[in-house]
């Protein structure tokens, strides 16, 4: 059998050790964790108070032919293709690198001093919590909502998040009483610009103050007020901040796989670790020019799988981000590589669908489901979805020409 290490049982980790075949593979998860977290559900804990109930074992959601060992992974020698944890060591024939992403707040003075009072939503389920209890106790101000970096791991929370605030504050009857401001390290409301011309006049509409190529360089940790790069400076009274992210704590020998921010050098297509035999780096640990977000994540780990078992198969760049507007509809980010993200005109099914991922995520992990999975992704390629809403511009341009 072909030993193959996975590090981290994320989303990634926990669908590909499922999806390899058991029987010529044996497949050890390293985690430092034994719990396993739906991540983007701490949205709605932190800004609607959602039920909290978002983690589960992750020993519950492997195949019982995986083994998982809680370690805290300490150095990996790709060259002698063995992974030392504390007090032990794991040799490898294939090695994959899913540790994922971890919110870095240290990066950015006064920024730790924000997490601590107020938290965020995008560290924990305690960090979001102490959001929802700062947000619950607002009786009017100035509320700032923004990322503190252009890397963020699901590139639409920070938009959302504000989208979401705005919401809460009608319904409590403190708009009237509330100033909001989002601010972007990008020159537009979304960096990709088919989705900007959705959500750049939501914000206008709603009364939200934009504020674009906002880098976050500090934050006053008695005023809270968020100074830019470039001089500028917001005062505010709540500051919602998406914290910087960085790669996992672990040492690499070659240490020239990592980037600055500590991600795992990864080919964009193959996903393989320059360099080095036998290592994948995939999902939020891989330094690839695509968005950290679930889908890609899943895609990227059966690409990985095939690739495995003697398959031919390449990760196309595709992204697929599910975007609540907080008006009751949503819609969807779905880009690639070869293809910009497509105007995907909101609804209501779309906003029902995000509403749906809890459950349907939990189930995507055993790998059971992938035919389905491959359909849905087939069909909703952003270069079918694009020449549709072509068309549709085309018969709405002729009907008002008419």
């Amino acid at each position: 059998m072909r030993r193959v290490v996975i590090l981290g049982g994320g989303t990634a980790g926990t669908l590909l050790a499922n999806s390899l075949d058991h029987a010529r593979f044996d497949v050890t998860v390293l985690s430092r964790s034994s719990e396993h977290l739906f991540q983007p559900a701490l949205l709605y804990v932190a800004l609607a108070h959602a039920d909290p109930r978002i983690v589960r074992d992750e020993r519950r959601l492997l195949s019982r032919r995986v083994k998982l060992v809680q370690e805290q992974v300490e150095r990996v020698d790709l060259l002698a293709r063995r992974v030392h944890a504390r007090g032990a060591f794991h040799d490898y024939d294939a090695l994959v690198v899913a540790t994922g992403a971890r919110a870095d707040p240290s990066q950015i003075p006064g920024l730790s001093e924000v997490a601590a009072r107020f938290g965020n939503y995008h560290s924990g389920v305690a960090p979001a919590q102490k959001l929802w209890a700062a947000l619950d106790a607002f009786r009017g101000g100035t509320i700032a909502v923004g990322q503190a970096s252009p890397i963020c791991v699901c590139p639409p929370s920070p938009l959302e998040g504000v989208l979401l605030i705005d919401r809460l504050l009608r319904r409590r009857g403190l708009r009237d009483r509330s100033r909001l401001v989002f601010f972007t390290p990008h020159p537009r409301a979304y960096p990709a610009e088919a989705i900007d011309e959705i959500v750049a006049p939501l914000l206008k509409a709603r009364g939200i103050e934009l504020r674009t190529f906002f880098d976050v360089d500090r934050v006053d940790p008695k005023s809270w007020a968020i100074g830019s790069i470039e001089g500028e400076r917001i005062d505010c009274d709540l500051p919602v901040i998406v914290p910087p992210f960085a790669g996992a704590e672990i040492a690499y020998e070659p240490a020239s796989v990592l980037d600055d921010d500590r991600f795992v050098h990864a080919d964009r297509n193959s996903l393989r670790i320059p360099g080095v035999l036998g290592a994948f780096a995939v999902g939020d640990a891989a330094d690839l020019p695509t968005s950290k977000a679930g889908a890609g994540a899943h895609l990227q780990a059966m690409v990985v799988a095939e690739q495995l078992a003697g398959r031919e198969a390449t990760f196309d760049g595709r992204t697929h981000c599910a975007v609540d507007l907080a008006d009751g509809t949503g819609t969807f980010v779905v880009s690639s590589y070869a293809s910009p993200a497509v105007r995907y005109p909101p609804s209501r099914l779309k906003h029902l669908m995000k509403m749906l991922m809890g459950r349907v995520y939990w189930l995507s992990l055993s790998g059971r489901f992938e035919p389905l999975f491959d359909r849905y992704f087939h069909w909703t390629a952003p270069e079918r979805l694009g020449a549709s809403a072509l068309r549709h511009a085309e018969k709405a341009a002729a009907r008002s020409g008419s």
